[in-house]
């Protein structure tokens, strides 16, 4: 076999056995889930799984980094797309929302802790990869908040770093909640999830927008 073929098949392999994994993680847990039933789900035996990654949590990191970099290409289309601050902005939280909808199993976990640890780094390139996405996106924000203040949208005063994490965790928490507490939501406050939703995300924004005069 070639050294070209020989990737194909390992790469093959690796597809399989991260979308049998997906699939069990959605369906029984992720903490529920075995190694055994990721080899019969993916038809192959144990010990060829462990030839291709070494426990259970490498698959989910695996399949973390996978949504990772689809969050990043969410994230840098709207943060580098058409239109001023406040427009990018909404689309980015109504794009957000459409991939909670999409994989909300692992939202939470793309938008939660990503080690810094540099020894965990190191040893795993896997945590390298979503660590350095997870970075492209920080600064993919970053740079959207220096232009909000260049168009003179945002308050010139924000201390940037802290805001943009600010911001991207209660993105991603407001989303949630407008989600799983979506009864509550309706029967307390009258609202659906969208104008819930709405509500937050403008609230979010005029907590950094410049007074307008």
């Amino acid at each position: 076999m070639t050294g070209r073929k020989k990737e194909k098949l390992i790469e093959f392999n690796k597809k399989n056995i991260l979308d049998a994994a997906e699939g069990l993680f959605a369906e029984k847990g992720i903490v529920q889930t075995t190694m055994d039933d990721i080899a019969k789900t993916a038809d192959y035996s144990k010990s060829t799984i462990y030839v291709y990654f070494k426990s259970k949590e490498e698959i989910y990191h695996h399949i973390i980094y996978e949504h990772m970099c689809r969050l990043r290409e969410v994230a840098k289309l709207c943060l580098e797309g058409e239109g001023g601050f406040e427009t990018r902005y909404y689309n980015l939280c109504d794009r957000l929302t459409v991939f909670y909808e999409q994989y909300p199993l692992y939202f939470v976990s793309t938008m939660g802790n990503i080690s810094v640890d540099e020894k965990d780094l190191e040893e795993s390139r896997i945590l390298r990869q979503i660590y350095d996405v997870g970075e492209e996106i920080n600064t993919a924000m970053i740079s959207f908040y220096h232009q909000g203040i260049e168009e003179n949208y945002l308050r010139s005063d924000i201390n940037i770093v802290p805001a943009v994490f600010t911001m991207w965790a209660s993105l991603g928490s407001l989303i949630t909640v407008a989600h799983e507490k979506e009864a509550y939501i309706l029967q307390r406050m009258n609202m659906k999830r969208d104008e819930f939703l709405h509500q937050g995300f403008e609230m979010l924004l005029n907590s950094v927008r410049k007074e307008q005069v």
